[in-house]
């Protein structure tokens, strides 16, 4: 017994000696009290914004896996208001509000009323009703690193990133907004334009090694999805993920892309190849427009389990950005075809291409229907191709004439749209799910053609029949 109580006073006191030493450590580790510790963290971030006379520059990713980013300028004021601009818009005039710097789960940076930032958490965006970009005005402080401080986003900790640079301004009131507007007109160059390739292409180099991705630029969302067909002993797609926010000079992504052994952050535009470039360790990677793209999917195959039916483009059905400009000017040219020829103004109401892979006998045709401007009246035309085929993944329509009447006449005024598709190159058909535009929403499924002749052309239909 006595053996007993001797063991249970030293476990006793080996207990009451580990709690001893552990109160020491805490002790030494924090000799400030939570509330002052709370208080100095809060002044290191409030001194920190205060210390630039001409703001920052900050670059905000709301969700960097499903968005891309904006890039703001911000004067902060010891009265507690801020001055902001961004290029989140064309809305780029300074505005004025309030912020917070406090202690939620840790030191915060809080907008506390309307300004550019609150514009990311909206969700009645056009094309984003909803959801919006995802974005919040509450940041965490999570470090200052020679001057640029980190925040994260506090809806999206793990995808969202805040960071704010010194600005190195002269002037924030004057030189903020142009710098904003440069980044914003940059948004347009990534974008085809009416004669350039709908086919945008990321191409990475490395010595002797090219790989090649369709780039897979949503405009909506400002993001990129690039992708590449593996072809080895099973066919795969390998794709990469990342949001885009543009710069005065160009743009950056986020995440960077990793690839063999390279990190890529920053392109700068081209003007003269109307393409963005980063230059790593001697590799290059390029967003540009192509003749062709990276690889080709074998949509086109479905059209054959599709059987005889009919492919519709009708502007009254409302835009989808997937119908190129190029395809547009294509419809223009008609009109001014009928103008130049004494006939008036008569456009394209509508046009449909009825496929059919096992009959020459006018089977497969393209009916176009235009409507006069003087009167309204609507005029039909048909014109003949023979059977399609499919060779490469590309869809090829060989083009064998009008039928009678109206069709005779307008077969020179109409030539452009012939000749679309009629590509001796071929088609290139993508399968874009159910049919969705400016106007409205349908369970018809829906594509795009596009001429590889010239890429500059895309249409955008719905399927019927």
């Amino acid at each position: 017994m006595k053996n007993i109580y001797l063991k249970f006073g030293l476990i006793c006191l080996l207990f009451f000696g580990l709690v001893s030493c552990n109160n020491d450590t805490t002790e030494s580790l924090f000799s400030d009290s939570p509330a002052d510790r709370i208080a100095q963290k809060n002044s290191e971030l409030l001194n920190l914004l205060l210390k630039e006379n001409n703001g920052f520059k900050g670059v905000y990713f709301p969700k960097n896996d499903e968005f891309g980013g904006f890039t703001f300028y911000m004067k902060f004021n010891a009265d507690g208001t801020v001055n902001m601009t961004s290029d989140f818009d064309a809305e780029t005039a300074i505005e004025t509000s309030s912020y917070e710097v406090r202690y939620g789960a840790t030191t915060e940076l809080v907008f506390t009323t309307r300004n550019h930032i609150q514009k990311v958490s909206n969700p009645d965006l056009p094309g984003l009703i909803g959801t919006g970009f995802k974005g919040t005005s509450v940041f965490q402080y999570f470090g200052n690193a020679n001057g640029v401080i980190t925040l994260k986003d506090v809806r999206n900790s793990e995808t969202g990133r805040f960071e704010l640079t010194p600005s190195g301004l002269a002037n924030f009131n004057t030189e903020s907004v142009q710098k904003v507007q440069s980044s914003l007109a940059q948004r347009q160059n990534i974008l085809p334009k009416p004669t350039s390739s709908v086919f945008q292409v990321l191409k990475i180099k490395k010595g002797n090694k090219e790989s090649n991705f369709n780039f897979n630029y949503d405009a909506f969302r400002l993001y990129a999805s690039p992708r590449v067909l593996v072809e080895g002993d099973v066919l795969s797609i390998k794709e990469f993920n990342f949001g885009i926010a543009f710069t005065g000079d160009g743009l950056m992504i986020s995440p960077s892309l990793e690839f063999d052994g390279e990190s890529y952050t920053n392109f700068t535009y081209n003007a003269a190849t109307s393409s963005y470039v980063s230059t790593v360790n001697g590799s290059t990677a390029t967003i540009l427009f192509d003749a062709e793209p990276a690889f080709i999917s074998e949509d086109v195959n479905e059209l054959l389990e599709l059987g005889p039916t009919g492919f519709l483009y009708q502007p009254g059905l409302g835009s989808n950005p997937l119908t190129s400009l190029g395809h547009d000017n294509v419809l223009k040219q008609i009109t001014t075809n009928f103008q130049t020829t004494g006939y008036g103004t008569w456009t394209v109401r509508q046009y449909q291409l009825i496929i059919d892979f096992e009959s020459d006998n006018c089977d497969t045709y393209l009916y176009i229907q235009l409507v006069r401007a003087a009167d309204g009246a609507r005029f039909n035309s048909f014109f003949c191709f023979e059977r399609g085929v499919i060779t490469n993944r590309k869809l090829f329509l060989k083009y064998s004439g009008p039928t009678a009447g109206n069709s005779v006449i307008f077969e020179p005024l109409v030539m452009p749209l012939l000749n679309f598709f009629k590509s001796s190159k071929g088609l290139i058909y993508t399968d874009e799910g159910s049919f969705s535009s400016s106007a409205a929403s349908y369970i018809n499924r829906a594509g795009t053609f596009t001429s590889l002749d010239n890429p500059s052309i895309r249409v955008y239909g719905l399927w019927f029949g």
